[in-house]
């Protein structure tokens, strides 16, 4: 096994960037509700900032498209690890995963 020192890097940098897009979409969902519950508890009406909210909507499943392509990316780099016996297994608890041949799996965001 070669390159470990590198391919730890690289995987804790992928787990940094797939829990940042995660954070992000999670900050995004808060802002949908509190916008909304801002209307609710203003007594707008429903058309009240509708334009807003569809491109939050809109911006939150870009996030969820970036979310696939980081996941897919990471599949990618597992098989260059594999390939090129590139050591990168990380320390404390793991995260659970699909199947290795399964793909991504992509939240379907309805709006």
């Amino acid at each position: 096994m070669r390159s470990m020192h590198i391919g730890v890097r690289v995987a804790r940098q992928v787990r940094t960037a797939e829990h940042a897009i995660d954070q992000a979409m999670i900050e995004v969902c808060k802002l949908i509700q509190t916008s909304l519950e801002g209307r609710v508890e203003a007594r707008l009406a429903a058309e009240v900032g509708q334009s807003a909210l569809e491109d939050i909507v809109t911006g939150l499943n870009h996030l969820a498209k970036v979310r696939a392509t980081v996941a897919s990316g990471h599949a990618g780099l597992f098989e260059v690890a594999e390939v090129h016996d590139i050591g990168w297994r990380m320390e404390g608890m793991g995260e659970t995963k699909t199947s290795a041949s399964a793909a991504p799996a992509v939240f379907p965001i309805a709006a």
